[in-house]
């Protein structure tokens, strides 16, 4: 898939996706930044639901981690469904990534 226009989109978290990243130690800032600029972007074939993924720094352990997330399709304002992150490029690849 294509990756989306350079435009500035408005990120909305749901109350899940706010309580995931905050459990996850993933950061807001890492969110919009992948959502606006992300590594590489699926659509979920059992689900139809968009992935994205980028690179962001987890908040509690202050690595380095892949962050995926679930969203709505790109427009000026996206919604956050969940988010999540793995440590490796076969994470990614379970969850339907190839561009790494």
């Amino acid at each position: 898939m294509s990756r989306p226009s350079r435009e500035r989109r408005k990120v909305k978290l749901t109350d899940h996706a706010e309580e995931r990243a905050l459990q996850r130690g993933i950061r807001r800032f890492d969110i919009v930044k992948i959502i606006n600029n992300p590594k590489e972007t699926v659509i979920d074939e059992h689900t139809g639901r968009y992935k994205s993924y980028g690179e962001g720094i987890d908040a509690y352990a202050r690595e380095r981690v892949y962050v995926i997330i679930i969203h709505t399709p790109f427009n000026t304002n996206v919604k956050i469904i969940t988010v999540m992150s793995v440590n490796n490029e076969g994470g990614l690849k379970a969850h339907g990534f190839s561009n790494f």
